[in-house]
């Protein structure tokens, strides 16, 4: 059998196997291994799959994942979740919809603490649900906020999935987290004005906070200055080049720990350090299974045979582009967003590169074509988890809240295909200074 048609079948195994429910870390590993030992034989597959996981799984770089998910746990013990969004609560209450938007302020200040977009979800369900239902607030508007307001997890850095697109495209991780900083702000400041201007036409959606005093307003900002001064001083290091995102990394974590401390009994310690490693073992995991099939599939030579095929189509590489992210939209419905980088990044970004493409550019508008599927049906992960918050309210309205959202997000991809020095220009300062 050719080796390209070999890969073809086993990509159609997968699939597969992912449809009937197998874990993906599993499925990817199992179709890899076969596909190896069809190729090269019992024993190299062997030697291949038992040494592939180790030799990348041990790499310094990965060492930011664990860091900054330890540094997400210690910020939500330490109370800055709660803290954040009432800080913009007392803040932004007065505008048309304010409650709103001030979720998506909090959730936008949990994911600069905790890279992950579920877990910015779920935490945020339980912050800001009840005080939206308090007030009186659309069902659908309120879950849309919160479920789509944890996307921005992706953006504002630090984002697990900007670290997995830098470890598998071998690119700077340091650009990649910087890179999304700027998106990630267009993309709250486009949710607020929505929002904003969805209130002002349909007030019935929920009503403005009135009385807030100036002294209740600047007596909120106490519980956030410190968190505010840590984000900061993690992500200038990485800027100016003073540390590496894995010494950054490192300072958030111990940072976050001593600013939870007060608030910080031997349990809740214990289940910080528990839920990251149960949470690094998951994703590392995911990274193994699909590190053997990808290895396997470039054995097979079927990355260079689609890069030459897409290269040589004679579309233009913007349609291209366009087709590949749209391809990206369409399985973030169904995928793993991990399993699905991993997966498809190795395929698709040489024909990428071939083309005069900026990895980083490209790596950005990824990372948020699957984010948007997150909140879109029928496997809208942020929405199921939120389900488990908020039991009482119907997936349908979950989902069409979520809908406003989702077109917010692809102007905004259009604004970043169209204006892509958006994505490119805290980077690129950022190597100007570190020479």
């Amino acid at each position: 059998m050719e080796p390209v048609t070999l890969g073809l079948l086993s990509l159609l195994a997968l699939s597969v196997a992912l449809i009937s429910g197998m874990r993906i870390a599993f499925a990817t590993a199992l179709c890899g291994f076969l596909g190896l030992w069809m190729l090269r034989g019992y024993t190299p597959a062997a030697t291949l799959a038992s040494m592939i996981p180790h030799g990348h799984l041990a790499s310094y770089t990965l060492l930011v994942l664990p860091l900054f998910i330890l540094m997400g746990f210690f910020a939500y013990y330490a109370g800055i979740t709660r803290d954040l969004y009432w800080a913009a609560r007392q803040w932004l209450g007065h505008l048309p919809g304010g409650l709103a938007i001030a979720t998506i302020i909090g959730a936008a200040g949990f994911a600069a603490a905790s890279g992950a977009s579920t877990a910015a979800a779920a935490v945020m369900g339980r912050v800001a649900l009840p005080e939206l239902k308090r007030y009186g607030y659309d069902d659908k508007v309120s879950t849309g906020c919160v479920a789509a307001g944890g996307t921005m997890a992706t953006m504002i850095p630090p984002s697990v999935l900007m670290v997995i697109y830098g470890f598998i495209a071998e690119e700077s991780i340091g650009a990649l987290l910087l890179a999304g900083f700027l998106p990630g702000l267009l993309e709250a400041f486009s949710y607020s004005l929505m929002l904003v201007l969805r209130f002002k036409f349909n007030p019935a959606l929920g009503p403005p906070i009135k009385g807030i005093t100036w002294a209740e307003r600047f007596g909120s900002l106490k519980g956030i200055w410190a968190m505010v001064v840590l984000v900061i001083l993690v992500m200038g290091s990485i800027y100016t080049g003073i540390a590496t995102p894995s010494e950054a990394a490192a300072v958030g974590a111990g940072g976050a720990m001593l600013l939870a401390l007060p608030r910080l009994n031997f349990a809740k310690f214990r289940y910080a350090l528990m839920e990251t490693a149960r949470t690094t073992a998951l994703i590392f995991a995911i990274v193994a299974g699909v590190l053997i099939f990808v290895h396997f599939l470039g054995f097979t030579g079927m990355p260079a045979v689609l890069a030459e095929n897409i290269v040589g189509s004679g579309f233009p590489p913007m349609v291209i582009l366009i087709g590949i992210l749209a391809l990206y939209l369409v399985l973030g419905m169904f995928l793993d967003g991990i399993g699905m980088l991993l997966l498809t990044v190795p395929i698709i970004l040489p024909a990428v590169k071939e083309m005069g493409i900026n990895p980083i550019v490209f790596g950005v508008l990824v990372v948020r074509m699957i984010e948007i599927g997150l909140i879109t049906p029928p496997v809208g992960l942020n929405v199921y988890v939120l389900k488990g918050v908020a039991p009482n309210v119907k997936m349908g309205d979950m989902f069409r809240g979520c809908g406003w959202f989702v077109g917010v997000d692809l102007i905004n991809v259009a604004i970043l295909l169209a204006f892509p020095q958006i994505i490119l220009f805290i980077p690129e300062t950022m190597f100007k200074l570190g020479g």
